[in-house]
């Protein structure tokens, strides 16, 4: 588990790699609920597209 620290804040690259991560998860859930009819593209691709911004704002505001 990752350390906390004293200010409650965990450390940026652990904030981007769990970004990456979900991402990563989302690409493929909503592929199959896609698949599945039971979540448009547009949808996905909107959802997806958002967590993208997600990790480039955290790796930009990173400086990595």
């Amino acid at each position: 588990m990752a350390q906390i620290t004293p200010n409650g804040a965990f450390p940026v690259t652990d904030l981007i790699s769990e970004a990456q991560r979900e991402l990563d998860l989302r690409r493929q859930f909503y592929w199959s609920r896609v698949r599945a009819g039971k979540m448009r593209q547009a949808e996905a691709d909107r959802r997806i597209a958002l967590m993208q911004a997600i990790v480039k704002r955290l790796t930009v505001t990173a400086a990595l």
